[in-house]
């Protein structure tokens, strides 16, 4: 039965095979290869230390040939697929944390109210070594943040350094489901707005056009916009095209070129903006990624807004997700991004025109040790406000303030 069950896998990888070989003549996959990899199920099989069977053996050989493209391109299982899904409507099973990607780490950016990780004491800071039987090291952080991820009311064991303690903290939470917005705003005093999105997600163009129309519905217009994209890691990329619809009349937001586009597929938005004539500054910072670098580049680049921070994360490639009929997926790097100045994203990022010298508390506690694409392995080549006020913003946010500072002398330049 084994045997068999072998067989049968291999004549499907060999018909598959088979039927790319007219249009893949220099594939240079024999019958001779499909052979060796028929003897190797079966040693690995029936030699491997412990019991392994065809189902893992298959899944595994699923995972190896997207794993050995690229960082972003992975096998999807059942679970995973789902939990993606349920992602990019602000609705999933997970335990209400928000985490950045460093060397060899998932490091807690914001822990949500009301949340499994609350309940269990989870704060920021916290840096995530271990998630259930998986060490986390810099080959596997692209997979670990999605494993937090699952059905409500699934356990997950994680373990946590502490900057104040020397031991490793072993937390075991019930997964909850988790609703979150995407798009939160503060005042910043005399008409300046800090308006962050955290993620792009299905509800962001929605969540943003009902904050922009209560600003434009107030009495006192808005002085300046500051646009937070800082730890954004991006998301779906239609959205970050709908956002950036409300602030470019009919202008092109990005570019893609791939091997599978008979052409360059281009974005763009629609006719008519909102807020116009108000200053903008964007805030990035190497946590910014994808769908984040993307509207940042766009609103730069046709000047709408200034970039101020740090270099963005460097994450301009696509990836497509396809269903597969055993309710899996494959999520696969299909094309490259390129602004509308024609500039390249992937593994260069987004400069900012203004470079804060600046670090958040949080970095200076971690030495901001966080990845850019740049440094992932088997990465793809290529002021109204008042200055009590702003001293303060600059003890406990220094890069917000510098943005803040830039957004006070463009609305100065504007009014004389």
């Amino acid at each position: 039965m084994k045997q068999t069950s072998v067989v049968c896998v291999c004549v499907c990888l060999a018909l598959a095979f088979s039927a790319h070989a007219d249009s893949r003549p220099d594939a240079g996959i024999s019958f001779e290869d499909l052979r060796a990899f028929t003897d190797a199920w079966g040693f690995i099989r029936d030699q491997y230390v412990e019991d392994v069977d065809d189902r893992q053996l298959f899944e595994a050989a699923l995972r190896g040939m997207l794993d050995g493209l690229d960082p972003h391109s992975r096998w999807l299982s059942a679970d995973e697929f789902h939990a993606l899904e349920e992602q990019t409507v602000g609705r999933y099973g997970g335990l209400g944390i928000e985490v950045g990607s460093y060397d060899d780490h998932l490091l807690v950016v914001s822990v949500f109210a009301d949340t499994p990780a609350a309940a269990a004491g989870i704060e920021a800071g916290d840096r995530i070594v271990g998630i259930d039987d998986l060490e986390l090291d810099a080959y596997n952080i692209e997979q670990a943040g999605g494993m937090m991820r699952g059905p409500a009311g699934t356990e997950i064991t994680i373990r946590i350094r502490r900057d104040n303690r020397t031991d490793v903290l072993a937390m075991t939470l019930m997964r909850e489901l988790i609703e979150r917005e995407s798009v939160s705003i503060a005042a910043l005093g005399n008409g300046f707005q800090h308006v962050r999105i955290h993620r792009f997600q299905q509800t962001t163009r929605e969540e943003l056009e009902r904050l922009v129309s209560n600003l434009e519905s107030d009495e006192q217009a808005t002085s300046g916009l500051l646009l937070d994209l800082r730890d954004n890691p991006g998301g779906m990329l239609q959205s970050a095209i709908t956002v950036a619809d409300l602030f470019l009349s009919a202008r092109l937001v990005v570019t893609a070129e791939g091997r599978g586009l008979t052409q360059p597929a281009e974005y763009r938005t629609g006719p008519g903006e909102r807020l116009v004539g108000v200053p903008m500054v964007v805030l990035i910072d190497r946590g910014s990624a994808s769908a984040s670098e993307i509207l940042a580049a766009a609103l730069r680049d046709h000047g709408r807004a200034m970039l101020v921070g740090e270099p963005t994360y460097g994450k301009g490639s696509v990836q497509t997700v396809w269903p597969l009929r055993n309710g899996s997926a494959i999520r696969l790097t299909t094309a490259l991004y390129y602004t509308p100045a024609g500039d390249r994203i992937q593994a260069r990022g987004v400069r900012p025109d203004v470079l804060s010298s600046a670090t958040d508390g949080r970095k200076a506690d971690t030495g901001d040790r966080r990845q850019r694409e740049v440094d992932t392995a088997g990465h793809l080549p290529g002021s109204g406000i008042e200055v009590d006020e702003l001293d303060e913003l600059s003890r406990s946010d220094p890069m917000l303030a510098d943005a803040l500072r830039v957004l006070a002398s463009i609305s100065r330049m504007q009014v004389h």
